[in-house]
């Protein structure tokens, strides 16, 4: 047999080729369920966290300040009843620290009065807002704990003239008024406060059930 008759035999063995496809993307991983393309979920919005699967409860901290202050709207109430009631007094006092006879002059008196009512309408329109303020801290909403920061360390201060008053029911009221406005304050800066007004803050935001 001559050489040149033999068949030459390639050095490797052929491995064969793959099917060509339209796409080239044939083997490509499944896109991931849950968040995302192919996912029944839809992405958490920018910035936040996914929604939490449960109503966050209000923590204890917030429900004994609102008591608090549900209770110091009713002392308020009460002080206001007492004020009306001992006006005469108050206007005696304040004509004697001006120097003033409270009973040589009924011009001055009048004019007493008229001061004392305007003081005392001012005070109710007051107390409304107070309340309101009170009913929104209540339903979560932060720009309400924030009034009552602002009102009640206000109040700390501008409380102790009333233990000049001359109605000694009205000082104790007082006395006890600025221990709840201080307990209501302390309570709302608490860390589950923050907590829980955060969450309020972002249930309204994107839309979460079970807002308070």
């Amino acid at each position: 047999m001559r050489q040149d008759e033999a068949v030459s035999q390639p050095p490797y063995p052929q491995q064969p080729r793959p099917e060509s496809s339209s796409t080239g993307y044939e083997n490509a991983p499944a896109p991931p369920t849950g968040y995302g393309v192919g996912g029944g979920m839809p992405p958490p919005p920018p910035g936040s966290s996914a929604p939490p699967p449960q109503q966050m409860a209000r923590p204890t901290t917030v429900t004994y300040a609102i008591y608090a202050l549900v209770a110091n709207f009713a002392i308020s109430l009460i002080s206001a009843v007492l004020l009306f009631a001992n006006r005469d007094a108050y206007i005696e006092e304040a004509l004697r620290d001006a120097g003033l006879d409270p009973s040589s002059s009924a011009k001055v008196s009048s004019v007493s009065d008229s001061v004392f009512m305007v003081g005392a309408v001012v005070a109710l329109v007051f107390v409304a807002l107070w309340a309101m303020v009170i009913w929104f801290a209540w339903k979560g909403h932060n720009w309400a704990r924030i009034v009552i920061w602002v009102l009640g360390g206000l109040s700390l201060i501008s409380a102790f003239s009333a233990f000049s008053s001359p109605v000694g029911s009205i000082v104790a009221l007082t006395v006890v008024s600025l221990l709840l406005t201080l307990v209501a304050v302390v309570l709302l800066a608490l860390q589950p406060s923050n907590d829980w007004y955060r969450y309020q803050r972002d249930a309204r935001r994107y839309g979460w059930p079970g807002r308070a």
